[in-house]
């Protein structure tokens, strides 16, 4: 068998084993009948498919189900991100913020726990503290390299529009859109407080 210059996608070799029409390639079925390479596949995921419906109905007979099979197509839920009013109803975050809190009161029950010593309890509490403490260094030194760059990065833009005024044109032109496009980002984020 020659191999095909123009394989079939598996998807539209699994749709024309099943009988439906091809997503990817329009002429996947017509590619298919004068194809041998791509015709062996479609033949392979129609094999595979006849497998998989009679391990399904070999299961479904050894478990003799009471009553109809349950059809769970109905019961799945489109994913989707919180809409705004989702967000804000703290009847979602009831649960979440039960866990975090009962896991802080855990923590700070163990650290008060009588069987620890002294020097265990400080331990723990270091322990717990060095991450908060290397977040906080982190988020300082970014603060501090924000605030030494931006002089230099204000330089360097005035410079640049002062010798090409058509570069400085053009940025004042897209310095909108950039606006419009951080009010949109900012708009998605998730609002504190």
């Amino acid at each position: 068998m020659t191999e095909c210059p123009r394989r079939l996608d598996p998807i539209d070799c699994e749709a024309l084993a099943s009988g439906e029409p091809p997503v990817v390639a329009a002429d996947a079925a017509s590619h298919a009948a004068s194809c041998a390479a791509c015709a062996g596949q479609v033949r392979a995921a129609a094999d595979f498919l006849r497998e998989i419906e009679a391990g399904d109905t070999a299961g479904m007979a050894d478990m003799a189900l009471p009553g109809p099979v349950p059809d769970l197509a109905a019961r799945v839920v489109r994913i989707r991100p919180f809409s705004r009013r989702e967000r804000r109803d703290l009847r979602l975050w009831a649960g979440p913020a039960a866990l975090s809190a009962g896991v802080f009161a855990v923590g700070v029950g163990i650290l008060a726990a009588p069987g620890l010593s002294a020097g265990d309890q400080a331990g723990v509490t270091l322990a717990a503290l060095a991450p908060a403490a290397a977040l906080a260094r982190a988020a300082v030194r970014a603060i501090a390299d924000v605030f030494s760059i931006s002089p230099a990065a204000w330089g360097a833009l005035s410079e640049a529009f002062s010798r090409q005024s058509t570069l400085g044109f053009a940025a004042l032109l897209l310095l909108a859109p950039a606006g419009l496009a951080l009010r949109r980002v900012l708009a998605r984020s998730p609002r504190r407080g």
